[in-house]
């Protein structure tokens, strides 16, 4: 009788053995997997792909904490509503937030190219993002034909130098700056448009200006 109480004894306190080192394990994996987590939401160094350069088309602060770069179509209907997103984001958070444009013109869009050219015409006189509103606010319009003509009307509308303009659009710089921006997407695996890189990561698109305000806002906090 008393070998049997001492084995059941000794089972017994097996038992307990081995569930506390199961408790063990388990608390042990909860921290592992908690540290994982904290390790994922560190910002991590923008590589040098997408940092900012000097001939990049941006706006908001030049030394902020959360740097968005975006390639973009001008003929994208997608396009059209991030851009009116990050137009008005960055009058919104313009001090917290750099935003980024890099053009990834399809070949699928007949007008796509032309419209980049004009924009980055319009940028050597100081007006890219007026130009860049006008193509996308009237992107429906222009999309359906007659393109240069509509594109020539915004140049006048924005008081450019016309003569200017048309120097500026046979410049063989102004054609390797969005090749080299296109480049650039290519090489990060872009492949469709918009694509969004925040702080370096590419992100999934938000699908509304609410949702792509809390994004920004998580990388804030």
């Amino acid at each position: 009788m008393k070998k049997r109480v001492l084995i059941w004894g000794g089972f017994i306190a097996l038992l307990i053995i081995i569930i506390l080192m199961m408790v063990q394990m388990v608390s042990m994996d909860s921290g592992i997997q908690e540290e994982n987590v904290a390790s994922e939401n560190l910002q991590t160094e923008i590589p040098d792909i997408l940092q900012p350069k000097p001939d990049d088309r941006k706006k908001g602060n030049s030394n902020a904490s959360v740097v968005i770069v975006k390639y973009s179509d001008f003929q994208c209907p997608a396009c059209r509503f991030y851009a009116s997103f990050d137009d008005h984001l960055s009058t919104e958070m313009g001090e917290d937030v750099l935003f980024v444009y890099r053009h990834f013109p399809l070949r699928s869009f007949p007008y796509t190219r032309l419209a980049a050219q004009y924009a980055e015409a319009a940028g050597e006189q100081g007006k890219f993002w007026e130009m860049h509103d006008l193509i996308y606010i009237n992107q429906q319009y222009w999309s359906q034909g007659g393109a240069e003509d509509v594109f020539r009307q915004f140049a006048e509308m924005l008081e450019l130098d016309m003569d200017q303009l048309r120097e500026d659009l046979t410049l063989p710089e102004l054609n390797e700056r969005i090749q080299s921006d296109y480049q650039s997407g290519v090489d990060l695996g872009v492949n469709a448009v918009p694509t969004l890189f925040i702080n370096g990561r590419q992100v999934r698109n938000p699908n509304s200006l609410d949702a792509y305000r809390d994004l920004i806002r998580s990388y804030l906090d």
